[in-house]
Order: structure tokens, then sequence, then C-alpha cells
């Protein structure tokens, strides 16, 4: 009895904890859904013309410039480089963005056209020095990840040096015995 009751104990927490799984999981993937569908959203509103597509091409642009740098950050980040501050710098960024970006949505909804393009030129030059800082990192991030010149010159020049050395060789017998194995054009086919 004690086995059974053991049993239905373990079965009705393993169902539980799987029910919070999948309700995380649902929600993960209802967020990632309602952000494809904002951006898309967001592109297609940018191609119309007017203050309101001049809206909707800020906030794409910010979005895709705050994007190329968390992109940047992570390839950074993959092949070892120096990144120094900015994961703090981006996640400030990032706050400051959608800051930004909540003045353009906000704007973006106003019905007069008139009063849209003339408030604009305040959110437009946040966003404009949001994408240019986004676009700052982007370029450290370049410059730190990237092999240094004149290391490379030495290097080429190095191994220049080492083919050519190769090249003089004066053992350059077509049938020698490699790591102890005979070539098999000899018919040997065993060590040697």
């Amino acid at each position: 009895m004690e086995t059974l009751l053991a049993i239905l104990v373990a079965l009705g927490l393993g169902s539980c904890a799987a029910v919070m799984i999948l309700r995380r999981a649902a929600a993960a993937a209802n967020r990632r859904w309602r952000a494809v569908r904002d951006r898309a959203g967001l592109t297609a509103r940018s191609y119309v013309g007017g203050p309101g597509g001049d809206v909707a091409r800020l906030r794409r642009d910010m979005d895709r410039a705050l994007a190329a740098s968390r992109s940047a950050l992570a390839t950074a980040r993959s092949v070892g480089a120096p990144i120094g501050d900015v994961p703090l710098l981006l996640g400030r960024l990032d706050l400051a963005a959608r800051a930004v970006d909540a003045e353009l949505r906000v704007l973006e909804s106003h019905a007069d056209r008139s009063r849209v393009s003339a408030a604009l030129a305040g959110p437009r030059s946040r966003a404009d020095a949001v994408m240019s800082s986004a676009a700052d990192l982007v370029d450290g991030l370049l410059h730190a990840t990237g092999y240094d010149a004149q290391q490379l010159a030495v290097l080429q020049a190095e191994c220049a040096i080492e083919a050519d050395a190769l090249r003089a060789s004066p053992n350059r017998s077509p049938h020698r015995r490699i790591d102890g194995w005979a070539d098999p054009a000899q018919g040997e086919n065993q060590l040697g």
C-alpha cells in the first residue's frame, strides 16, 4: 500500500512539473511569435510614406541596430575576443532604446499627421543617438576581434620562409617511409 501511495505521489508531482514546463514553453513560444509578428508589421509599416512611415522606419532601424550589436557581441564572445564593458553598455543602450521606441509608438498612434511631423525631430535625434552608439559598439568589437596587421605580416613572412625551405629540401624521395609505414606502391604492407 505504501508503495502504491509513493508511486501515486511521484506521478502527481511529475505531472505537475510537466504541466509547468509546458506552460513556460508555450509562453516563450507566444512571446517569440508576438515579437516576429510585431517586427513584420513594423517592416510593413516602414514602407508607407509620410510621417507614419518615418516613425516606423526609425523604429525598425533602431531595432536592427541593436540586433546587430547583440549579434556582434555573441560572435566576439564565441571567438574569445575581448569584450570589455560591451555587455553592460549594450544593456543600458537597450533600455534607452526601449524608452525611445515607446515614445515613437505613442507618436505613431497619433492621428494628426502634421503634429507627428512636428514632434518627430526630438525622437529622431534620440533614435539616431541610439543607432550611432550601437554602431560604435559593433565597430569596437570588430576592431577587438580582428587580427593585428603587423602580426599577420610577420606570420606571412615566416610561412613564406618555411615554404622556401621545404622547396629547397634535398630529401625529395617519392618513395620514402612515413611514420614507419611502408609505401603501398612498393608492395610492402607491413611496418619496417
